[in-house]
This record gives C-alpha cells, sequence and structure tokens, in this order.
C-alpha cells in the first residue's frame, strides 16, 4: 500500500491514500473516500489487514505526524 493507492473498504467506498508514516512500530494510513472528501479514516495495517482507528483513539503525536506527511507529498 503505497500514498495515492485507491483501496475499497468493507463500506463499500473507495479511499485514497494521502498519506503513510511508520509511527511506533506500525504502518498508519490517512484515507479519503473518493466521492466524498469529508470521510476520512484513520487506519494501521495488522497482519496485511487494515483497522481502522475511531478519531478519539488517535493522538495528537500521530495526527501532526499524518498531516506533516500529508504535506510533504504536495
Amino acid at each position: 500500500m503505497n500514498i495515492n493507492d485507491i483501496l475499497t473498504l468493507s463500506d463499500n467506498n473507495e479511499y485514497i491514500i494521502t498519506s503513510k508514516i511508520d509511527y511506533e512500530g506500525k504502518i498508519y494510513l490517512f484515507l479519503v473516500d473518493i466521492n466524498d472528501n469529508k470521510n476520512t479514516k484513520c487506519c494501521y495495517v495488522d497482519n496485511e489487514e487494515l483497522v481502522v482507528i475511531r478519531n478519539s483513539e488517535i493522538s495528537e503525536d500521530l495526527a501532526l505526524r499524518l498531516m506533516n506527511n500529508m504535506i510533504e507529498m504536495l
């Protein structure tokens, strides 16, 4: 999974990977729905499966790192 790859999640929506970082030993991704950019997901990779994280579970440090990575990609 790489930046700009498109994934279909279990909600049947297609998401583009806009940010990818290695944080505390896990690979985290920030996804944006290609049809509704207000629909976003943060997840991590566990045994090649995506685990979606609730917004309340995202630390400020993780959010900042994901956003900084996205900005660097522009």
